[in-house]
């Protein structure tokens, strides 16, 4: 039986690297050829059984306690996904210092700027920054 609660320690968080763009991208594939091959079959599937995003990983709500802090080194890193709905997804996460769950797609942005280019992990990185609120 496959435990509900996520594996314990540090090893959850792993950076998002080229490597696992490959694996989501053989996932995409692989997801794809069975949505084709259900809908060549004609199978249908029951929204009930479709699986659903955890509402505890959601864009922008904080990291649950469950998960522990991550290690400064992979504050404000892309990361591989930890929800396993957006596991056939193109998406990876960016965990900012307040554990503010951010989530950002993984093809190429402006048909050109991978997800490991200089300057979109810069724009990320400006992006996510918590500011200091002005009191105006």
């Amino acid at each position: 039986m496959a435990s509900l609660l996520p594996p314990a320690g540090k090893e959850i968080f792993r950076r998002f690297t080229p490597a696992s763009l490959d694996e989501l991208q053989l996932c995409f594939e692989k997801e794809e050829r069975e949505k084709l091959r259900r809908k060549e079959k004609n199978i249908e599937i029951s929204e009930d059984d479709l699986p659903k995003p955890s509402s505890d990983l959601e864009a922008g709500k904080t990291l649950p306690f469950i998960f522990g802090d991550p290690p400064p080194g992979l504050i404000n890193t892309p990361l591989e996904e930890l929800d396993p709905y957006y596991k056939s997804s193109k998406t990876f996460i960016v965990i900012n210092k307040g554990n503010t769950i951010q989530r950002f797609n993984a093809d190429p942005a402006c048909y050109l700027l991978s997800p490991f280019s200089v300057c979109r992990i810069t724009a990320i990185k400006i992006l996510i920054h918590s500011y200091p609120s002005t009191g105006v």
